[in-house]
C-alpha cells in the first residue's frame, strides 16, 4: 500500500462530502484514543468500510486466552481463540515463543478452514509504542503490524492499555484486510 496521509487517503476513497464528514469524525474519535492512521492505512481502509458500508468482520472473535509459563531460561506461551465464521464456531489452541506469536498461531488455525488463502499472509514487522499522557506500564499502547502476502504489504494498528489485546486487535485488522476483495483495497 502506497503511503498517504490520513486526509489524502480519506479524500481519495470517499467521494461524497457527507460521507467524508462521517469518516473524518470516526477517525478523529479513534485518534483521540491513540490510533495513528498515517502509519496504519489498512486499518483506516477498514474503518472507512465499517462506517460507510456497515461492513462486518468476515469472522467474529468470541473470546481469547493467553498464558505463559517458564523460568528465566525458557518460556512457553499458549493462546486459545474462539471465532465464529459463517455461523460455525472454531476453538483453537497454539503455543508460541511469546504471547503475540501464540495468538497469531491460534487465530490462523481457527481461520484456516474457512480462509485457506491466509496461509500466504505473514507478519513482516511488529512494533509497540506508548501513547497518551501517562507514561509507564499503565500507558495505552499502540501496536503496529506490517503484513505481507508475498506481493503486497499493509500496515494495521491496535490500541489498548493491554498490550496483548492491542496486538490481537491489530492481528484481526491485518487478517480482515487480507480478506478484503482486491478491488476494495486502497
Amino acid at each position: 500500500m502506497k503511503p498517504e496521509s490520513t486526509v489524502t487517503l480519506i479524500n481519495r476513497l470517499v467521494q461524497e462530502a457527507e460521507q467524508r464528514v462521517q469518516v473524518f469524525t470516526a477517525a478523529a474519535e479513534r485518534e483521540t484514543f491513540g490510533y495513528a492512521y498515517n502509519d496504519a492505512q489498512a486499518s483506516l481502509v477498514l474503518l472507512i468500510a465499517r462506517v460507510l458500508d456497515d461492513k462486518k468482520l468476515p469472522f467474529e472473535l468470541k473470546g481469547y486466552h493467553v498464558s505463559m509459563r517458564g523460568d528465566l531460561g525458557t518460556d512457553t506461551c499458549e493462546a486459545s481463540v474462539k471465532v465464529i465464521v459463517r455461523g460455525a464456531q472454531y476453538h483453537k489452541v497454539s503455543d508460541g515463543s511469546g504471547p503475540v506469536c501464540a495468538l497469531d498461531a491460534a487465530l490462523r488455525l481457527a481461520l484456516h478452514e474457512s480462509f485457506p488463502q491466509l496461509v500466504k499472509v505473514n507478519l513482516a514487522d511488529y512494533s509497540v509504542r506508548l501513547v497518551g499522557e501517562k507514561a509507564g506500564a499503565d500507558s495505552k499502547t499502540i501496536v503496529s503490524i506490517e503484513f505481507s502476502d508475498g506481493k503486497d504489504t499493509w500496515k494495521v494498528a491496535g490500541v489498548s492499555k493491554n498490550l496483548v489485546k492491542a496486538s490481537l486487535l491489530a492481528l484481526i485488522d491485518g487478517y480482515e484486510y487480507a480478506l478484503l476483495p482486491v478491488m476494495s483495497k486502497a
